[in-house]
């Protein structure tokens, strides 16, 4: 408890310290702080052998790649790199904030420490790409216009992710329902979002065919898991974040935009879709590591808490914390 006072009574006197200020502003610059945090935290876990599995899976590429070939992880950084980015880069042209920031690159990146998808290149990590730039089309679709052509893209990269993580294949309907947010839906943009589902498993199978391989590809591969002893801290600080956003956004509601709004509920419906399958996961299979699904969504909400007069205090001090606790959790459930 004194603990958490100190980081309040810190977060109050600085308010934004060195982190938040420098990420919060609108200097493009700071992005390359980012390489550096990656490269602190994969020496972290190097080091002290945290997340050590050495078996990847990558869904129904699973033939393409050698699934204990370790020289794959070193592509891990590089990805997480890019997907905070563009998920950055997603909520500046979203205009949510009247001026630009870069907290939801770092945002993303610490919540990813605290997951082996953050360390290993695997399927679930690149599934993580094709949600988020999935998400990107979603957000450019409009009420009004002629948007197949953005359907199609969005459950096209749906498809392909479920290539990468097959249980994805369960929620597909999901994603269809989720446009219904943003726009209305007529069987013809239902029906040219289905065939864009299937698409990447046709080239797929075709892929084989060509490439001469004589079984059909496996498409879903189940393992029961091993959960270390901080799973339950993993899932108290997604709990914690994804509070602070949403109680922070709804409380923006009266303010915000009719678009806004809409974007706001196709995010609430991604976060429960997500959180359906990663307890299914979860229940089934003792998988943690399909709760970073849910960082997509938290993500971008969570600047919201730092804007907010009554709770801005308190999230820097929460993200105090967890910059905290994803550095000494390397050495106390190591």
């Amino acid at each position: 408890m004194t603990l958490i006072l100190l980081i309040l009574y810190f977060s109050k006197a600085f308010k934004f310290s060195l982190v938040l200020k420098l990420f919060s502003g609108n200097r493009t610059i700071v992005l390359l702080l980012l390489p550096v945090f990656l490269f602190f935290y994969h020496f972290l876990n190097y080091t002290n052998e945290f997340y050590a599995n050495t078996e990847l899976n990558f869904g129904v590429w699973n033939d393409f790649f050698h699934s204990s070939y370790n020289g794959l992880n070193s592509f891990s950084a590089l990805l997480i790199l890019i997907n905070g980015i563009v998920l950055n880069k997603l909520f500046n042209r979203s205009n949510f904030f009247d001026r630009i920031t870069y907290l939801i690159a770092p945002f993303y990146l610490v919540l990813m420490t605290f997951f082996e998808v953050g360390f290993t290149f695997s399927g679930m990590l690149v599934a993580h790409t094709l949600l988020i730039f999935m998400l990107q089309q979603l957000f450019e679709l409009n009420q009004n216009d002629d948007s197949k052509a953005i359907i199609f893209n969005v459950m096209f990269l749906a498809g392909a992710a479920a290539t990468f993580l097959p249980s994805l294949i369960f929620v597909m309907p999901l994603f269809i329902i989720t446009i219904r947010f943003i726009r209305p839906l007529s069987f013809r943009d239902v029906l040219v979002g289905l065939i864009a589902a299937v698409l990447p498993f046709v080239y797929l199978y075709a892929a084989f065919y060509i490439l001469g391989y004589s079984d059909r590809p496996i498409i879903f591969r189940y393992t029961v898991g091993d959960l270390n002893g901080d799973w339950l801290v993993v899932l108290g600080v997604l709990s914690v974040a994804a509070i602070m956003g949403f109680v922070t956004f709804m409380s923006q509601w009266q303010k915000s935009a009719i678009r806004t709004k809409r974007q706001f509920q196709m995010l609430l419906a991604l976060f429960f879709t997500f959180l359906i399958l990663a307890l299914i996961h979860l229940l089934s299979f003792q998988q943690i590591d399909f709760f970073s699904l849910l960082l997509l969504p938290i993500s971008i909400l969570l600047p919201f808490a730092f804007r907010s007069e009554s709770m801005g205090m308190a999230a820097s001090g929460a993200f105090y914390m967890l910059i905290v606790f994803s550095v000494i959790k390397f050495f106390i459930f190591a």
